[in-house]
């Protein structure tokens, strides 16, 4: 079940989704995780997140080293064909890393997406979640590939 952002329509906010009126809200649909295991301490793999998640393009909203959460802030959706289809849609990525031990961290991805209409009746719904879906895998090869290459005792 789709979560509610209320508001005016108006600038974005601070994380970057526009305010919504209360007769369009925004629909956050959550994405599939996309998960993965690093044999890396915890902050390791917190650093290397949100590295790539800018190394991506993407702006950070929100990090908690602490907690192992970076959350990217709201962008449009790029793909052109793809906006003109769906209309107004906008995508983020929320990455949580969750210590299995002093080595060892568990880094899970997901991509949300947020539009003012029902998605799941949209016929290229399921495509945006087959791109986000592969984005996903590419992004955890990346993180990994970041933390293999800069390796240190």
């Amino acid at each position: 079940m789709p979560a509610r952002t209320l508001g005016q329509e108006g600038a974005p906010g601070k994380d970057g989704l526009p305010k919504a009126t209360s007769a369009q809200p925004w629909k956050i649909f959550y994405g599939a995780r996309s998960v993965d295991s690093l044999s890396y301490p915890h902050s390791k793999v917190v650093h290397a997140a949100r590295r790539q998640l800018e190394t991506d393009h993407w702006q950070i909203y929100a990090v908690d080293s602490a907690r192992g959460v970076v959350i990217s802030k709201w962008r449009a959706l790029g793909h052109p064909l793809l906006a003109l289809f769906m209309g107004k849609v906008r995508m983020r990525c929320a990455v949580h890393i969750q210590p299995l031990g002093p080595n060892r961290s568990l880094i899970t991805f997901r991509a949300d997406i947020a539009s003012h209409g029902d998605l799941t009746a949209n016929p290229l719904f399921g495509e945006a979640k087959r791109a986000y879906s592969e984005a996903a895998q590419e992004y955890l090869i990346k993180v990994r590939q970041y933390l293999n290459d800069n390796r240190r005792g």
